[in-house]
């Protein structure tokens, strides 16, 4: 929405300049005429400008910060390689994990997935693990949560991955903590 905001001002911006130029042509006939013309043009995108102005704070005030962590229990038996987080249908991020990354979530460390801002209101939230199962076969496993954004709040989302019964892919308990 911003965006085709921005092209419409560039727009009128055009215009306006093209008013103005197509006026100092005449100029020299009619100064007064320009003089006029130059002044509407100016107040029209000082009108513009409030309006923008409202827009975009508006726009701020709907934004909350939103952050995601990883976290798992000590004794997983899978594999983690890469966490794949989409929110809304894109992909926001890719982590890949290394053997220290792997230590540090078995001895109750976190890793940080994402950190962002989202519109107010509900979100798909899609995450896909990728990585080896206790049989060191691969496995991609992928979970989707909703998740509402309130005002005025922060969302911190922790994915937990504990063992599942079948002992391939992971269990994911997603949590909003406050």
């Amino acid at each position: 929405m911003v965006r085709n905001l921005g092209n419409a001002i560039l727009g009128v911006m055009l215009l306006g300049v093209g008013v103005a130029s197509g006026a100092a042509i005449s100029a020299e006939d009619r100064p007064k005429e320009l003089d006029a013309a130059l002044q509407q043009v100016k107040r029209d995108m000082l009108s513009l400008n409030d309006k923008l102005q409202q827009l975009f704070a508006k726009d701020e005030q709907q934004l909350e910060s939103i952050s995601v962590y990883l976290s798992a229990e000590p004794d997983l038996l899978f594999r983690l390689e890469k966490v794949i987080l989409s929110l809304d249908d894109d992909e926001v991020s890719e982590l890949r994990f290394h053997d220290s990354h792997r230590r540090a979530l078995k001895m109750g460390g976190v890793a940080k997935v994402y950190q962002g801002t989202l519109f107010q209101g509900s979100h798909r939230l899609e995450v896909e693990f990728l990585g080896k199962g206790e049989d060191g076969k691969l496995v991609e496993y992928r979970e989707r949560w909703s998740l509402e954004q309130s005002p005025g709040r922060d969302g911190r989302v922790e994915l937990h991955l504990d063992n599942a019964r079948f002992r391939r892919t992971p269990a994911v308990d997603m949590r909003v903590v406050d």
